[in-house]
């Protein structure tokens, strides 16, 4: 009885000590989740230090900067492409990647080389913004406002000559002055903000490529203007709300949104809120559990269907170019033939008297060939004879007809000669007894 008494208390009291760590760790483990987001979040430092150089970029460019951030593959595909075609210029590039299985924002950066090549070449700058953006939207749009505020109180957001800044309440607001052309500006960020308030968090900088003079009078340098279709403009910052705004293709009408695109696209009742696609991530790790399983179930399969589209567009690439090479070599081959049948239709001179000799030679053999090839009738020997002899009489008749004409012809001018003779001497007499 004892012990059975002793087996049942020690039963109950582990059944109660177990009941109790489960409660507890199922308490902790949500902290433990907020914990461990808080430690891989980045601090307000960190995302003004890696936002620095791109916070002052119009808003359409930067929105397209924000989401390519999110599908770093890509970028880098996109920069090795314009690489390779770099005899293209800007519109055959942006209709040659038009049919591309690449995000939308990736192929509108394609005609901003310098950008890609900045994104492609610093990677690790890449993914942590596209982690920032996808962890926290709104804290990094807010980032954006309190460093163009910085840089406003710095006295040098007036004098970008080439962008229209305006102001939404609060918020600040920067689009290039012409619709159709967008300037990249090229900044020092160590000096347009005013003074930097984090030591330990410097701004990143970006080295020019080329001889580019910024100063503390003129702190802006603008490339050359970039002309861009109205497909270029499918996004826009809902500062509002503090969110990325994508047009819905179903309902936009293209009219209207090509002349103020970000207000309409904002306030114009057919946008939408941005969504992410993990199907053009194509298997990048997330940074954080929370994102990876917010998208987890969305990128079952996905990359390989992306990876055949893509396929697919580049073998009808290939097809047309062959196409093309074929109709090409055709044409080629037409002029050549034609050009040899008109040097063949001309006749060419004999330059010396063997060709000459040659070419007679040639034309007798034909034609004895051909009377070999001929029917011939059967004559009888009599007839032929007949026919030979009266041949020779008309010559010889012929010829006596000529020699008598001959004859006759000397006559009539050797009497003609005698006349003239005799009357050149009656006259040379008569003058000379006139002069007696």
């Amino acid at each position: 009885m004892k012990n059975a008494i002793f087996l049942l208390s020690f039963a109950t009291s582990s059944l109660v000590s177990f009941n109790l760590l489960a409660e507890q760790t199922f308490a902790q483990s949500p902290l433990q989740e907020q914990a461990q987001l808080q430690e891989k979040s980045f601090s307000e430092a960190e995302l003004a230090q890696m936002l620095a150089p791109i916070a002052l970029y119009p808003d359409s460019l930067l929105t397209h900067v924000l989401i390519a951030s999110t599908y770093p593959i890509e970028i880098v595909e996109a920069h090795r492409w314009l690489i390779k075609n770099d005899e293209l210029n800007v519109e055959q590039a942006t209709e040659s990647v038009k049919n591309f299985a690449w995000d939308a924002s990736v192929k509108a950066l394609v005609p901003f080389k310098r950008i890609l090549s900045r994104l492609s070449e610093d990677l690790t700058w890449t993914q942590q913004l596209g982690d920032a953006f996808l962890q926290d939207e709104s804290r990094l749009l807010e980032s954006i406002q309190v460093l163009r505020k910085q840089a406003e109180i710095a006295g040098n957001l007036e004098k970008m000559d080439n962008m229209d800044v305006s102001y939404e309440d609060s918020n600040i607001v920067i689009e290039p002055i012409e619709k159709e052309i967008v300037y990249v500006p090229y900044y020092d960020t160590r000096m347009v903000y005013g003074t930097w308030h984090s030591v330990s968090y410097p701004p990143v900088y970006w080295r020019p490529h080329h001889s580019v003079y910024v100063s503390r009078y003129n702190p802006f340098y603008f490339h050359s203007g970039v002309h861009i279709s109205f497909n270029y403009f499918f996004s826009a910052f809902h500062w509002h709300n503090r969110h990325v705004v994508v047009v819905n293709s179903h309902h936009a009408k293209h009219r209207y949104y090509e002349q103020r695109p970000r207000r309409l696209i904002v306030n114009g009742g057919y946008a939408k809120r941005w969504a992410h696609k993990p199907e053009h991530r194509k298997g990048v790790a997330y940074r954080t559990k929370h994102t990876s399983s917010k998208y987890h179930n969305k990128q079952v399969n996905v990359s390989e269907s992306s990876h055949k589209k893509h396929q697919v567009v580049q073998n009808k690439i290939q097809r047309n170019s062959h196409k093309t090479h074929r109709i090409a070599n055709q044409n080629k081959n037409k002029k050549s033939q034609h050009i040899n049948k008109k040097l063949s239709q001309k006749v060419t001179k004999p330059v010396t008297k063997r060709y000459a000799s040659i070419d007679k030679f040639k034309k007798d053999t034909s034609q004895k060939v051909y009377r070999a090839n001929t029917s011939v009738k059967k004559v009888s020997s009599k007839k032929v004879a007949v026919k030979t002899n009266k041949k020779r009489a008309h010559k010889e008749s012929s010829k006596s007809h000529t020699t008598a004409t001959r004859k006759t012809k000397q006559s009539s001018n050797y009497k003609q000669k005698q006349r003239s003779t005799s009357t050149k001497r009656s006259h040379s007499k008569t003058t000379k007894t006139k002069n007696r």
